[in-house]
């Protein structure tokens, strides 16, 4: 027992001392940057910090902030919040270890079991951020403890009383811990002891709440603050809840009991908490049962009602795995506990400390941008809008003294509009666009108007550390005025696409319109897609009011060349509208527009629509067995990119692809993993074969079965084709 307390004692001493001098220089997560905008000023209704409020928290990291701006500490409102966390994550230390010991006085257990907990990569890196999580955390697991077990009087109020507390830190806690106060009020026999834990709780809330509906302007617009956060978590994320399908249930089950240990780790843990289950249930039934019911109400909350992917939230439920976990390890041979605790923990902290580390000396993506952003024009660079995605913009808001440009705000999925708004507004405006990787609007704009300045990347896996935080990871883009930039109704990418469908906006509707920058020469328009009825569909194409092309769709794929002459775009705005209408349902899917000697390529008969995984961040297309592109011949040789993914994931050999100008073969491979090929396609051939280009592969798959809708050819799934 004395043993176990000096190695608590020294394994809290360490735990604090490793976070303190880890602590951030930047905010990240969205809510980390409403808590700092919280603690510059109160304010619930513009979600500073966002509903509930956290009132406990806000006061003690304005009163941290302080101290540590006047001595002087760089990142004084980062660092101000996750201080909390670093001692939130050692005070939860003792009180896991009181937890675990008053379950069944199987101290030996307790100790090991705390120590997973401790080096677990999810508890060991929440204690670095700028959240509530560990905070509350901390204050829930030592209510626990204090309700745990047969207990005087005062203890179980003294639990009751910090419970109560504990909901002003992250309201979070009150399913974690209501359940135990439930349990106790079922269990104890003295009436006065219940009664006493009900005013206690009571008078912990109430602490809070008073001063937090008073500094909200009144209950009325407090609940008014309240239910539009509820409306925005219930339509604005992932949960089981609202997507019940079998894909969400398994990711919530990975991203709850698996991703909080990274992978393999995860894996083992649970295996071992699901054999470690069984002697629990055996020697100590009520215990399993206490266990199931306090922390069973919250995996259900948690599972059904949270976004499964920000794992922070499955903080709670690492004590009862790594309990059960080591009690499977206990009902080995001697030595077994102490070897398997040792074990995971250091597996756990060889990808926690390296993550911790390039956490501290980095900070968020986002951030990084920003600064750099800052860095260059002090340097001299020129820039006039700052633009970004929505899940950027509240980053921006906390930055925005140190940002060298005006900001542009647009809704989200809507982003693309402001630059649009921008460039018809001043032609010579130079932008700096601060693009969330998974999104694809940005090929809305000639993609040869925008250069990747940098990618900011975590650097570290991001589900146990920082999963599902918001914003992510982050592209610096410089970009000019384009040749072309699409305004709405167009389907380039599957996530354009889904924007014009929900806005009822393509072609058949409305015009959809391109506008194409001032310039004397001629310039080739590439117009492609799909008519997605019967029959034929007529498609009207005008510059500038004047019909200058009309043609019949087809049902299915369809790819137009138009040349406009030399001068057609020279008189007028600085930006001319080329229209398109149709009178059937057709998605418009391509576009390009350059003068001559630029190169061009456009998708040809053989490729499917364009596709988006969200949840992967990636686009493709598929091609049939026999793709062909059309790549404009410029007089001199052009290089064609395809990057693609392993066929082995649909075929059982890798197929023979080749690639043919006309009728020679430039190139041949057999891709047997991810392909990134880069084919040089001859002057005199490309001239020769109009542009012609085929792709053919050995092998396809049809993905419906006999009789069902799909009977598309599928041979290889493209990522990214491009020319150069």
């Amino acid at each position: 027992m004395r043993r176990h307390r000096s190695a608590g004692v020294a394994l809290v001493l360490i735990f604090l001392a490793a976070h303190l001098v880890l602590l951030p220089k930047t905010l990240e997560d969205l809510d980390s940057v409403n808590f700092a905008l919280g603690v510059r000023h109160f304010d619930v209704a513009e979600h500073q910090p966002h509903p509930p409020g956290y009132p406990v928290y806000i006061a003690l990291a304005k009163a941290s902030t302080a101290v540590l701006r006047v001595a002087g500490i760089d990142g004084a409102s980062p660092r101000g919040l996750a201080i909390w966390s670093a001692l939130g994550g050692a005070a939860a230390i003792p009180a896991l270890l009181l937890f675990f010991r008053r379950l069944e006085g199987r101290d030996h257990l307790a100790w090991w079991a705390t120590l997973v907990v401790a080096a677990s990569p999810l508890f060991w890196f929440t204690a670095l951020r700028p959240l509530s999580d560990m905070l509350g955390f901390a204050a829930a697991m030592w209510a626990l403890a204090l309700m745990a077990g047969t207990l005087p009087g005062r203890r179980v109020m003294a639990g009751a009383l910090l419970a109560g507390f504990a909901v002003g830190i992250r309201s979070q806690t009150a399913v974690l811990t209501l359940p135990m106060l439930a349990f106790v009020f079922l269990t104890h026999r003295d009436l006065r002891v219940t009664i006493g834990a009900l005013a206690a709780f009571a008078a912990g809330a109430l602490a809070w709440a008073i001063p937090l509906i008073v500094a909200s302007g009144g209950l009325s617009a407090y609940l008014h603050a309240l239910r539009f956060q509820a409306d925005a978590d219930f339509s604005g994320v992932v949960m089981l809840w609202t997507h019940r399908t079998v894909r969400v249930a398994a990711h919530a089950l990975m991203n709850t009991f698996i991703w909080p240990w990274d992978w393999w780790l995860g894996m083992t843990v649970c295996l071992l908490a699901a054999v470690g289950a069984a002697p629990i249930a055996w020697r100590a039934p009520r215990v399993l049962l206490a266990m199931l019911l306090v922390f069973g109400p919250y995996a259900i909350f948690h599972l059904l009602f949270q976004e499964t992917e920000t794992t922070r939230y499955a903080l709670p439920l690492l004590p009862v795995m790594a309990y059960t976990a080591m009690a499977a390890a206990e009902g080995l041979p001697a030595r077994a506990l102490p070897v398997a605790a040792i074990g995971v923990a250091a597996i756990a902290l060889m990808q926690a400390i390296p993550a911790s580390v390039r956490y501290a000396r980095e900070g968020a993506p986002v951030f990084r941008a920003f600064d750099d952003m800052a860095a260059t024009a002090h340097g001299g660079d020129r820039v006039d809008t700052i633009a970004m995605h929505a899940s950027a913009r509240r980053a921006a808001e906390w930055a925005t003294p140190i940002l060298p440009a005006r900001v542009t705000r647009a809704p989200h999925g809507y982003e693309w509009l402001a630059l649009v708004g921008v460039w018809k507004a001043q032609p010579s405006a130079r932008v700096w666009f601060a693009a969330d990787p998974e999104r694809t609007d940005l090929a809305l704009f000639d993609a040869r108007a925008r250069d990747l300045a940098r990618a900011y990347r975590w650097g570290f896996i991001e589900p146990p550390f920082v999963g599902g935080a918001r914003p992510d990871e982050v592209d610096w883009y410089r970009m000019q005025a384009p040749n072309w930039m699409l305004d709405r109704g167009w389907s380039i990418t599957a996530e354009v696409g889904g924007v014009t469908a929900r806005d009822k906006a393509g072609p058949q509707l409305a015009p959809a319109i391109a506008w194409l920058r001032h310039q004397p020469l001629d310039t080739t328009v590439v117009l492609g897609g799909r008519h997605l009825g019967a029959g034929v569909s007529p498609v009207t194409v005008k510059l500038n009011g004047a019909a200058i092309e009309r043609f019949s769709a087809p049902a299915g794929f369809f790819f137009r060349l138009l040349t406009l002459p030399a001068g057609a775009l020279s008189a007028g705005a600085p930006y001319v509208p080329l229209e398109v209408t149709s009178i059937g349902q057709v998605s418009l899917e391509q576009f390009d527009a350059q003068p001559p000697g630029v190169p061009m390529f456009a998708y040809d008969a053989g490729w499917q629509e364009p596709e988006f995984n969200m949840a992967e961040g990636r686009s493709w297309r598929w091609m049939s067995e026999k793709a062909a592109l059309w790549v404009r011949p410029i007089g001199r040789a052009v290089t064609l990119r395809l990057v693609g993914e392993s066929p082995l994931r649909y075929f059982d050999a890798a197929p023979h692809v080749r690639v043919l100008v006309g009728d020679r073969q430039v190139a041949a491979f057999d891709p047997t993993a991810d392909f990134d090929q880069v084919i040089s396609l001859p002057a005199d051939l490309l001239d020769r074969a109009a542009g012609r280009v085929v792709i053919e592969s050995s092998k396809f798959f049809v993905p419906g079965a006999a009789g069902a809708a799909d009977q598309r050819h599928l041979a290889l799934r493209i990522y990214r084709a491009g020319v150069d």
